[in-house]
């Protein structure tokens, strides 16, 4: 007879056994135990011999495998009765056999039992069911696709809640010091578990160990880390009830553009607004800030989102024609959309309903309708989003709070109110000797009580004050931007006009290229700036950004002139020289710092092709296909839908930047359609390679890939890293037996985004040859791909890292990469890789059941979501 606990006849808590006289010789046959295991998992149930055979021999079996089979069963019979019986049915073999004689079945049982039991009777059922085991995972034999067992990775979590459940009755008996111990081995090896890593600290805690507590989350943070993903909410609400503190901030990267900076002045007269504003915007789903031009509005809600926490992107409206809006969203938070308004709306809802951030759209009264349009397609269906706006006027929304912004006080004294204090700075900004004498005192007071006391009015008036005496304030009139832009010099009035092609920030250069002003370019805007009719965004790298009620007034002088073609033309052209010097770094070590240069630009380059397309076509053929010259593992969202719409060009980079946008949308047959058009317009290496890589990555068939690899590597006049970009291809091609092309692109000097690429590319080949080798492997491409700023590679490999993962039933660890994952290929609308993402997850939910684990309800929630 067997020595385990009475009743017990089959294990399959450990290595599959039978507890009978004889079974130690028998079970020595690793394919005996396989088939029973096989059997014992779906005891009572017929089970096909093709599905034993593939258990036991695997895909490809010997030729004899139906004898070889038929000889364990009779083996099993004979080690089964009279208790059990291994029968033959119409569908397969049938192991009869009472399931409380199985060691899962009991375990589960008793486990069922202690949840209903006190705390002491909790403890004995506990520690007899976990007495059952006999190893670290159960049914290990079965491992169908190198995988783990859905019934051993169900049985596995259910161990993982039984020991959970046994140190919580531990803690309510008072024994803290021995639940702390036993969550602390288990941890040592399975430091994902954020929940048993809380109910861990705080056993450890009340057993007077709280140093060894709050390391313990350190450990698991830093594990986490490695994930490049955040303790649960659960765990930081531990911390902060152990360590009387909040917790490090967080860790994660936001995919979305964070908020512009305030400009470096200081922030006077609107303290009450602000304080308003920061309570409106954590409780409100939709605030609007409303105000005339030049009322504060943008300076109030960039001054709020800079102490908010968490990822708030911010959409400035301003110059963006009515069409441009939704892309322009999409743009900021990454989000991969095309077609009409309304195609990208339910790309950005779709997108939206799994998020929490806080959504800022700046200065929307010119485009009203698109932003109403937003706002009730997002709030009903994207329950963690927030919308701040600012308009002169309200959106209309259901549910909008408006918060108005009125000028700033200048009632009684005038020089000592809000818009008094606002002169004085901002004069002695300017000049830091700025006084009023007594003489000018009343002129002031006339000025402030005069004009509409708005942060901007007071501004200008402030500066012009400094620089050409109070005087200037006479006669003030009530439009005081236009009486700023008229008192100008006629040199100055021109600059000024001409730098509204400008949409964002610009720096000198960019201002020396679009002007005629010459060597006199840094004087006036130097003149410019003291005026406040720029502000200094970054005083350190000389950055200015007009105003935008100042934009308005200049460029109606721009507008229908002489000189507008010309001055557009400049734009478009430095914009084209942006994108060439990015184009070429790509290829480079200062890759990302020129990358992000460019995307600085962004509204500029997107207003430069709109208007190329209409005056300039080559222009605009040339800059979209140096924008497709970027690295092809950054996708620059702000220009895909401008690369794919100029695809229609007869420009060989145009149609190979066409190419790679239609590739980034995962429509892949429009991809391989412009890349062969690319290919055949193509009169240089660079052209040529430009459509070769997508045609590598859209082929058919291995050998249509493999033929475009080895095209580009014959190529003479294209970097080494597009070598690197073909030798990696080849090596997925012939994943398992492809390191030498993997070790060829480690060893070329790369820039870090194509390094990244060959990292994932060598992690996979060694992942076809140790599973454990290349989880550690494609972890580290993945944070390779993370420094480089190559999301692309990101997505591929955190994707490879689940699969293989779950491979090796490692639940928590894949779950928290998966909601990453998820939310990664939602963002950038890959419908092939969302949907594998989706199934990966539907089976951890389905093998974990009812896991309490901090991971997984959000699992749920997130593919619950999808599903709407």
């Amino acid at each position: 007879m067997g020595t385990g606990p009475r009743g017990i006849l089959l294990r399959a808590l450990g290595q599959a056994w039978v507890e009978r006289g004889g079974a130690r010789d028998a079970l020595a046959d690793p394919a005996l135990r396989t088939v029973l295991a096989a059997l014992t998992v779906r005891a009572n149930v017929p089970v096909p011999p093709a599905e034993l055979i593939a258990a036991a021999w695997g895909p490809s079996p010997r030729a004899n495998a139906e004898d070889a089979l038929g000889t364990r069963i009779s083996r099993l019979r004979t080690l089964l009765a009279p208790t059990a019986d291994v029968t033959w049915s119409e569908t397969g073999y049938l192991l009869r056999v009472d399931p409380g004689r199985i060691d899962a079945v009991r375990f589960e049982r008793l486990v069922d039992k202690s949840l209903r039991a006190g705390p002491r009777e909790g403890v004995r059922l506990l520690n007899r069911a976990l007495a059952l085991w006999r190893g670290p995972v159960a049914y290990p034999e079965l491992t169908p696709g190198g995988r783990a067992h859905d019934e051993a990775l169900r049985l596995g979590e259910l161990r993982f809640r039984a020991i959970e459940h046994l140190a919580r009755c531990e803690l309510a008996l008072g024994h803290a010091g021995a639940a702390a111990d036993r969550l602390l081995e288990l941890l040592a090896v399975e430091p994902f578990r954020e929940r048993m890593c809380a109910l861990a600290m705080t056993a450890l805690h009340r057993a007077g160990r709280t140093a060894e507590a709050l390391e313990t989350f350190r450990h698991v943070r830093a594990r986490l880390a490695e994930l490049s993903a955040d303790p649960s909410e659960e765990l930081r609400e531990t911390y902060r009830a152990i360590a009387g503190a909040e917790p490090d901030r967080l860790t994660r990267r936001w995919p979305v553009r964070p908020p512009r900076l305030p400009p470096p002045t200081s922030f006077l007269g609107r303290d009450s607004e602000l304080a308003r504003l920061t309570a409106l915007a954590g409780r409100e789903r939709l605030v609007t800030i409303t105000g005339g031009g030049g009322t504060g509005k943008t300076r109030l809600l960039l001054e709020a989102l800079s102490t908010i926490d968490g990822p708030s992107p911010t959409v400035e409206l301003s110059t963006l024609e009515p069409d441009e809006v939704p892309l322009a969203v999409a743009a900021a938070l990454g989000v991969h959309a095309r077609g009409t308004g309304d195609d990208v709306l339910g790309a950005l809802t779709d997108y939206l309903s799994t998020q929490r951030l806080l959504l800022a759209l700046d200065n929307c009264e010119h485009v009203l309708t698109e932003v109403r349009s937003l706002a009730k397609r997002v709030l009903p269906r994207c329950p963690g989003v927030r919308l701040i706006a600012t308009s002169r006027v309200p959106l209309g929304v259901g549910g909008e709070r408006v918060l108005p912004l009125a000028p700033l006080p200048s009632g009684g004294e005038p020089l000592t109110s809000d818009s008094g204090r606002l002169f004085l700075a901002r004069a002695r900004r300017v000049r830091p000797g700025f006084v009023i004498t007594p003489e000018q005192t009343g002129l002031v007071r006339g000025a402030l009580r005069t004009m509409r006391c708005h942060p901007l009015n007071i501004e200008l008036t402030a500066s012009r004050a400094a620089v050409h005496g109070v005087d200037e304030l006479k006669d003030l009139p009530l439009e005081v931007v236009e009486w700023a832009f008229d008192r100008l010099a006629v040199a100055d009035a021109e600059l000024l006009s001409a730098l509204t092609v400008f949409r964002g920030e610009f720096d000198l250069r960019a201002a020396e290229a679009v002007t005629d002003a010459g060597g006199a370019i840094a004087a006036g805007i130097t003149r410019l700036a003291e005026l406040s009719l720029l502000t200094v965004e970054d005083a350190k790298s000389a950055r200015f950004r007009i105003p935008e009620l100042v934009r308005q007034v200049a460029a109606r002088q721009l507008a229908g002139s002489p000189t507008e073609h010309k001055t557009r033309d400049r734009h478009a052209r430095w914009c084209l020289d942006l994108a060439t010097r990015a184009a070429a770094e790509a290829t480079g070590e200062d890759d990302r710092a020129a990358a992000a240069r460019l995307r600085s630009s962004a509204a500029d380059v997107t207003a430069a092709l709109r208007w190329s397309r209409a005056e300039e076509p080559g222009l605009a053929g040339e800059l979209a296909g140096r924008l497709g010259l970027l690295s092809p593992y950054r996708s620059e969202v702000d220009f895909l839908a401008w690369q794919l719409a100029l695809g229609e060009l007869e420009h060989p980079l145009a149609a190979g930047a066409a190419a790679r946008a239609a590739l980034r949308y995962g429509d892949i047959a429009s991809a391989r359609g412009l890349a062969e058009r690319g290919a055949g317009l193509a009169t240089t290496d660079e052209e040529r390679c430009l459509a070769l890589h997508t045609l590598a990555l859209t082929a058919p068939d291995t050998e249509s890939a493999s033929a475009a690899c080895h095209e580009i590597l014959a190529l003479r006049e294209v970097p080494d890293a597009h070598r690197v970009d073909a030798l990696a291809v080849l090596s997925l091609l012939d994943a398992g037996t492809g390191g030498e092309a993997a070790e060829a692109a480690r060893s070329l000097a790369v820039p870090s985004a194509h390094r990244a690429y060959a990292c994932y590319v060598d992690a996979m080949v060694r992942l076809a040859r140790d599973v454990e080798d290349g989880i550690a492997a494609l972890g580290h491409a993945r944070a390779l791909a993370q420094q480089a700023d190559a999301p692309m590679v990101e997505g591929e490999a955190t994707s490879a890292q689940v699969t293989a993962l779950l491979r090796l039933g490692r639940l928590p660890e894949a779950a928290k990469l998966l909601l990453h994952s998820l939310e990664h290929w939602q963002r950038l609308r890959a419908p092939a890789q969302l949907e594998a993402s989706t199934r990966q997850a539907q089976e951890i939910l389905a093998a974990v059941g009812e896991s309490p684990e901090a991971v997984i309800p959000a699992l749920s929630r997130f593919v619950g979501t999808l599903a709407r």
